[in-house]
């Protein structure tokens, strides 16, 4: 069986093919990559464009893998994306708290109303309590009266969600899950102790900045910001009336947020948008475009921490992480610690393979979709062998049982 993941981004798609190993983990074997045309702001716009960028990325992994893929796990972001907290309360008939028990506490806390073409993603519990004092993350076996959970709900519109499935179904590869982006990113850049304690992660993409926060291991807050690397490139080519593919690589080559960094009187050639004309600029410029636009997104998610802390009491104890292509702008680090008042590092991936490739803040989401993949397969191997085949059966027959007194 192989792992499958393909990052749909604004700028680019992914795809890493995988092998699960017998350690629990994973060996890469193939990776292919294309432009991502037919896309905006993590959005399908063009879908024959988008399938036609699948396709090529998945053959070029294919290529490399030496084999062929039928189904994947994708990854999904945009400005369409929702959150909010739930909760859900019900009794427990034989105080021992069962698998049961905890499935239909979870469907309480998911049945509500949702707006109209908006369906659910992600329904992430961040806590459960028992007799209403009692927080626990598993309370499977425990005893109690009543339980409780409280959830965090992420939806997604309808049609945003379809219309990437059916790219991906126009280049020939079945979509078996589809995951929230940050939450994928996470998997990838976050330790456990991180999450525990307190972290807020910032994905800087092509299309949108999506910003989330963890306490208790848990995700308690998201939110999808609509800056992003391309709108950085779009600023360039505007104030500096250059092309935009010239806007990209001086964003790359010359981008620079902290101005400590910046090297004063630094001459940049530079394209005209009209003619074949070229310019001089200068990187001091740059940096004044991009400071300012990094500096909205920073405060945006300084808003986002001081409404989230002011509400429930926690505090991003870990300060802040910072991944994505956009994290790789100069100074990006620095800028953020200076301007928030946190620590502040940059995300990447761990790779046991083609680490000068994936230990990029740019494949965070990619690598994550593997890893949370990898999760989901220990999770079912682990309930299909959890005790014997009678021992199961009986256990569901008391199920069925309890339910009817």
């Amino acid at each position: 069986m192989k792992l499958v993941a393909i990052d749909i981004g604004t700028t680019k798609i992914c795809v890493l093919i995988a092998q699960p190993t017998s350690n629990n983990s994973f060996e890469i074997i193939g990776i292919g990559r294309a432009p991502s045309k037919g896309l905006a702001r993590g959005v399908v716009v063009d879908i024959l464009s988008a399938a036609h960028s699948i396709k090529t990325a998945v053959k070029e992994a294919e290529l490399m893998a030496g084999c062929s893929i039928e189904s994947a796990i994708i990854g999904i972001s945009g400005s369409h994306i929702n959150s909010f907290n739930s909760q859900g309360m019900i009794s427990i008939k034989h105080k021992e708290i069962r698998e049961h028990d905890m499935n239909q506490v979870l469907a309480v806390a998911q049945a509500v109303p949702l707006a109209e073409g908006q369906q659910i993603l992600h329904v992430l519990p961040q806590f459960y309590t028992i007799d209403g004092h009692q927080r626990v993350q598993d309370p499977l076996g425990m005893f109690g009266m009543r339980l409780e959970v409280q959830v965090h709900m992420i939806t997604g519109a309808t049609g945003s969600v379809q219309n990437l499935i059916r790219c991906c179904e126009l280049a020939g590869v079945k979509v078996q899950d589809i995951v929230l982006e940050p939450l994928a990113s996470a998997h990838a850049v976050l330790s456990n102790d991180e999450r525990h304690m307190g972290v807020a992660l910032l994905d800087i993409g092509g299309g949108t900045s999506d910003f989330t926060l963890y306490q208790n291991l848990s995700m308690r807050h998201t939110k999808v910001f609509p800056y992003a690397g391309t709108l950085f490139t779009n600023d360039i080519a505007v104030v500096l009336r250059t092309t935009l593919a010239d806007a990209e690589r001086i964003k790359k080559d010359f981008g620079c947020v902290y101005k400590d960094y910046v090297v004063p009187g630094q001459e940049i050639l530079v394209e005209c948008a009209q003619g074949d004309q070229k310019m001089v600029v200068y990187e001091e410029q740059v940096h004044e475009i991009l400071e300012c636009r990094i500096t909205e997104l920073l405060l945006l998610v300084q808003k986002e921490i001081k409404q989230y802390t002011a509400v429930s009491g926690e505090m991003p104890h870990n300060g802040l992480v910072i991944t994505g292509g956009g994290s790789l702008l100069h100074g990006m680090q620095e800028h953020a610690e200076h301007l928030l008042k946190l620590p502040v590092r940059i995300g990447k991936p761990k790779a046991l393979h083609f680490k000068e490739f994936l230990e990029s803040p740019m494949h965070a989401t990619g690598y994550g979709l593997l890893v949370y993949g990898m999760k989901k397969l220990k999770e079912d191997a682990a309930s299909s062998f959890n005790g014997s085949l009678s021992q199961k059966v009986f256990s569901r027959m008391k199920s069925w049982v309890f339910d009817f007194f």
